[in-house]
């Protein structure tokens, strides 16, 4: 798979199997599997509460990017529901993805960005804001990088110019180090990591 951009035009839209939503998948690799992706970056508009969709052998991140947020109830088999409330932005949150999970809006709908990959990787993000430094970051098979604010450039060896709402997705690059710098002042950036368990 190689390194790419990703613009939002080329998101690839699908309502949810449950209707309660619409999902832009960005980019997924394939895989022989349930889930039928080894992982998979998504932007969900959540519009009415409902269940989510489950994802069997899967973990998940999700972020809001806007809204008033949603309160979201997990349960798995055998251990007491949990609720957790999802009302401030950029701050991603890890659940199972094949646990039995609902939401609740807060106040109208929202939107958040999605990871979801095979239990066998480990999801590691951070969301980097590039005002005045520059981040270098550890080597990853895969790395995702979505820009929510600003223009970001990143370094792999050579330069990837990244504007907002575009996505980078870094493959096949023999575990660089990436380096990531703000072309502007208050460039902020969604950096998610992929790696072997």
């Amino acid at each position: 798979m190689p390194t790419r951009i990703i613009p939002p035009a080329q998101h690839r839209l699908m309502p949810w199997r449950n209707g309660g939503g619409r999902t832009a998948e960005i980019a997924f690799e394939p895989a022989d599997s349930p889930a039928g992706f080894r992982w998979r970056l998504s932007l969900a508009e959540v519009e009415s509460d409902g269940p989510f969709s489950t994802f069997p052998g899967c973990c998940r991140t999700i972020m809001l990017l806007s809204g008033r947020g949603m309160e979201l109830t997990i349960t798995k088999p055998g251990v007491p529901p949990r609720t957790v409330r999802l009302d401030r932005p950029y701050e991603p949150f890890d659940f199972d993805g094949e646990a039995a999970t609902s939401c609740r809006l807060v106040a109208g709908p929202v939107r958040d960005l999605n990871v979801i990959a095979d239990r066998s990787l480990q999801i590691d993000y951070r969301v980097a804001a590039l005002d005045d430094a520059d981040a270098m970051l550890e080597p990853a098979p895969v790395w995702l990088f979505t820009v929510l604010r600003g223009t970001a450039v990143i370094d792999i060896g050579r330069h990837l110019a990244v504007t907002e709402g575009e996505t980078a997705v870094i493959t096949d690059e023999d575990d660089r180090a990436p380096h990531l710098r703000g072309a502007e002042a208050d460039s902020l950036v969604y950096a998610v990591a992929l790696r072997p368990r």
